[in-house]
């Protein structure tokens, strides 16, 4: 088994190769099938802004995170649930499914909707999951895993272009270390 923070790791019985990185996931749990019934406005709003690879991807990054906090008071102001407070979290993502850290401990077959930045490609990417496991790590957090659910091939595809392009750089910096 790879360490959560190591990096890359093609595990024996896995489909998808999967990295650890530290990235943005603002999770919620959903109570029937649409997270949070119809998708407000003002997301809508966001989801147009598609840049180029070639345009800053922090600049992305930095509007991704004013975009969720006006979301948070937004929601919060009208009396709506939302998402949890956005924060970049330690992650192991793949192809088929995510881990990362959370303050709240879920059952397995609890239904999460996710958002993530990926900053490799400047993508917001949403995901319905499913938790497969839930385990406290001692210190007031839970390692969550998830799988995902009715993801389309579009999504998945931008995961896995994320995934290689953070291989890349890893390797790029281990090239570079031995010179």
């Amino acid at each position: 088994m790879t360490d959560f923070r190591e990096g890359v790791s093609t595990e024996g019985k896995r489909e998808f190769v999967r990295t650890s990185d530290n990235i943005p996931v603002y999770y919620e749990l959903l109570s029937g099938e649409a997270p949070g019934g119809a998708q407000p406005d003002w997301e809508l709003l966001f989801d147009d802004i598609d840049p180029k690879p070639e345009e800053n991807p922090r600049l992305y990054e930095l509007l991704f995170d004013i975009n969720q906090k006006l979301n948070i008071l937004l929601n919060h102001m009208s009396g709506q649930s939302g998402f949890n407070m956005p924060e970049a979290r330690d992650v192991n993502i793949s192809g088929g499914g995510l881990r990362f850290f959370s303050a709240e401990r879920f059952n397995p077959g609890d239904r999460l909707f996710l958002k993530t930045f990926l900053p490799t490609h400047a993508h917001i990417i949403k995901i319905k999951c499913e938790v497969v496991r839930s385990a406290p790590t001692g210190n007031d957090k839970y390692e969550t895993a998830v799988k995902y659910v009715d993801m389309d091939e579009t999504t998945r595809d931008k995961i896995i272009r994320y995934i290689f392009a953070k291989q890349r750089k890893l390797l790029r910096g281990e090239k570079t270390a031995e010179k």
